[in-house]
């Protein structure tokens, strides 16, 4: 069995926790299965060996050049064929709706997806935010998604109402992102009494003109001179690459001592540092959730319905701060959240929202690998 992840890779880390989730997922349920990626700027080669990953041929041309080469060779040499991909897994996060566009749609999965479904394989976008859908061409490409997907999973209520409004099918389901199943590691000799608050910039809060770039530096610089003033230590910590870094350096030019700024190579270890923090202010949609999942209070910007909706399904709509001129509900939290017995109280209750949510995740798990099952039992 030959298994394609799509919309994961090594840059953006939340993406790449993803990725770590469905291959430990995969490789327990199904040891003898082969995973296979494309390679591209952001899943190079030696990093897709790395992790136990095949490369795909991309192009049509690669795959009619390839298929000229004896299949003993190419696997000996860690290549496969589209053509040999019998399941297809999409860990997107957020590709389909309004803010990317048809085209983007389309080079997803809407220009291949009915051929797949035509050949007899799986094709399941596992949980991911989706829509809003008001284009036209938008609506098309993703109707024919949702007709040859065999799942869809939206990964909330938002979510999930925008494809029921393309069409009400029964492969259309709802789960809360999966990476709250997978466990992060402390990395060896970290301090937590050093690093206190991780600060997590996200640089498409100005990208999605959600904010303009002083209004958001503004912004952080607040919540860090409050951090320190109620008398915790603040750091940075990056989600992704090199834009996310130049914000924490911009934010840093402004204030009068520096924070260090601590980048890690490794997902799981960044979902480790954030366990240990007292709570975190974040723009990035999976240190929320590596936070809220692992009962860590987080005070949440956003750029994207996803963020409001994953508040909700921890019950904790007062960690979202929407308007980021609007200091006065960025200090009455920050305040609240210094405050070791409403933080206590806090995390337990997040813990027990989390419980709910892995609940929930564990059952999409299942209906992947029923799907995939009957596949091997028709093949």
């Amino acid at each position: 069995m030959i298994i394609e992840l799509r919309g994961v890779e090594f840059v953006n880390k939340g993406a790449e926790l993803m990725m770590q989730a469905i291959i430990k997922k995969i490789r327990e349920k199904f040891p003898e299965a082969i995973l296979t990626m494309q390679i591209g700027a952001k899943t190079p080669k030696a990093k897709l060996l790395q992790n136990g990953i095949k490369i795909k041929f991309s192009s049509n041309r690669s795959n009619r050049i390839g298929a000229f080469i004896p299949g003993l060779i190419r696997r000996i040499a860690g290549y496969y064929l589209e053509s040999e991909v019998n399941i297809v897994l999409d860990g997107s996060g957020f590709a389909f709706g309004d803010q990317w566009g048809a085209t983007y749609a389309s080079r997803r999965l809407g220009s291949k997806i009915s051929k797949w479904h035509n050949e007899g394989k799986k094709v399941i976008l596992l949980p991911q935010a989706f829509g809003p859908f008001n284009a036209a061409e938008l609506k098309m490409v993703m109707k024919k998604i949702i007709l040859n997907a065999d799942l869809l999973f939206a990964r909330e209520e938002e979510s999930y109402r925008h494809l029921q409004n393309i069409a009400t099918f029964q492969n259309i389901k709802q789960s809360p992102d999966f990476t709250n199943l997978i466990n992060g590691k402390v990395p060896e000799g970290f301090d937590s009494e050093t690093y206190q608050v991780a600060i997590i910039p996200n640089y498409k809060i100005v990208e999605s003109k959600s904010a303009n770039q002083d209004v958001y530096i503004s912004f952080l610089k607040h919540a860090i001179d409050k951090t320190i003033a109620i008398g915790l230590k603040p750091y940075f910590l990056i989600h992704e690459g090199v834009k996310d870094h130049q914000v924490a350096k911009d934010v840093n030019s402004f204030l009068t001592q520096p924070l260090d700024i601590i980048v890690m190579e490794d997902p799981l270890e960044i979902k480790g540092i954030i366990s240990t923090a007292k709570f975190i202010v974040c723009s990035r949609f999976h240190g929320v959730v590596s936070a809220l999942s692992q009962g860590v209070p987080c005070v949440t910007t956003s750029w994207s319905h996803k963020y409001v909706m994953l508040l909700k399904e921890y019950d904790f709509h007062e960690g979202l701060v929407q308007d980021l001129i609007n200091y006065e509900t960025l200090n009455t939290l920050l305040f609240n959240l210094a405050q070791p017995s409403y933080r206590y109280q806090l995390c337990e209750k997040l813990l027990q929202k989390s419980k709910v949510q892995k609940e929930k995740s564990a059952q999409m798990w299942d209906e992947v690998f029923n799907v995939i099952n009957n596949y091997k039992k028709h093949r």
